[in-house]
């Protein structure tokens, strides 16, 4: 990963070290013998990663500043802090924090003589077409999610941009994650597991998943075997809601919901959970977008030849991710 200096080279910063993923990122390079600096938001709790050896700095990546800050003593950068859908935030909100925070990154690091940065986007991104399957080839897509998808378009086309002069980048496209420490798109998954989950929804339906460990390892990966200005799906498997369902009973021992919803039903039955969220607040384990616009198949096997990333069996995954939901440990 390059020549150690007086700089401390061998650092690592990974922003959006908080969330489900930025932790899993931070721990796993730690367990792999790096030096790791997660910069999180002041006032957040740091003890659980202190305590795995992971140096923390506050800050925010909407803030210039404090990023450049947090980037001193460090040689390379995993950004993967972003907001995501689903997280009730503005249009304004999802562009200057995954937009506009994604500039201030790359322009600390330009500034900081980052060597490699490793900028972690998503399959929103790609192609979108319902029933085929997509590589990064692929054309891009017409928006699902205006605020999110939006602004993680700008700043991909940022990250690429400055990948042709400015600073040695590589992204990862990570499809649907799920796993341990996953809130939001694990909430299927949750419900299942606690007997909420009264139906089985759109069961003919396909979908890309990705296990958060295996993010992780891709965006590992990717800082040592990523091309720069390459970009890598993350994504494996791609089956049907019906097929992850019967997986996670399996693994689980719970029995499948008897009920299953076509995709018509689903829509207005989402829809109305989420127009009453302000007064129940509760959010429904899916999302609209997609239910309008999943069943995109993502292939993730160019990360498999070209950075060496074998993805875990689902039912490992699954199981993993059943018994973090009913024992979270971290």
């Amino acid at each position: 990963m390059g020549p150690e200096s007086s700089r401390s080279k061998d650092k690592i910063l990974v922003t959006g070290v908080t969330g489900a993923l930025g932790g899993r990122i931070a721990r796993l390079f730690v367990r792999e013998g790096r030096a790791v600096v997660g910069l999180l938001r002041p006032g957040s709790d740091a003890d659980a990663l202190r305590e795995v050896g992971i140096e923390t700095v506050e800050g925010d990546i909407t803030d210039l500043q404090s990023v450049e800050h947090a980037m001193r003593e460090c040689g390379y950068v995993v950004h993967a802090a972003a907001i995501t859908p689903g997280s009730g935030a503005s249009e304004e909100m999802f562009h200057a924090v995954n937009a506009g925070g994604t500039r201030n990154v790359l322009a600390a690091a330009v500034s900081s003589g980052i060597e490699r940065m490793v900028h972690v986007s998503t399959v929103n991104v790609m192609a979108l077409c319902p029933g085929t399957t997509v590589d990064e080839d692929s054309p891009p897509p017409e928006l699902t999610h205006r605020g999110y998808d939006e602004s993680k378009m700008a700043a991909e086309h940022a990250v690429l941009e400055a990948s042709k002069s400015e600073l040695d980048v590589v992204v990862v496209n990570p499809a649907v994650i799920f796993g341990p420490g996953s809130r939001s798109s694990g909430r299927i998954i949750s419900a299942f597991v606690r007997g909420r989950l009264p139906f089985v929804p759109l069961p003919e339906r396909r979908m890309s998943i990705v296990y958060v460990d295996d993010v992780a390892r891709g965006c590992l990966l990717a800082l040592e075997n990523g091309v720069r200005g390459q970009k890598y799906i993350l994504a494996s498997p791609s089956i049907t809601v019906s097929q992850f369902i019967d997986e996670l009973a399996a693994v689980t021992g719970r029995r499948r919901p008897r009920i299953s919803l076509p995709g018509w039903l689903v829509g207005l039955v989402v829809g109305a959970a989420w127009a009453v969220r302000p007064i129940t607040r509760w959010r429904p384990p899916i999302t609209m977008a997609g239910v309008r616009y999943g069943g995109t198949i993502y292939d993730g096997s160019k990360a498999t030849r070209e950075l060496g990333l074998n993805y875990t069996e689902l039912g490992e995954a699954l199981a993993a991710t059943a018994e973090w939901i009913l024992n979270p440990k971290e």
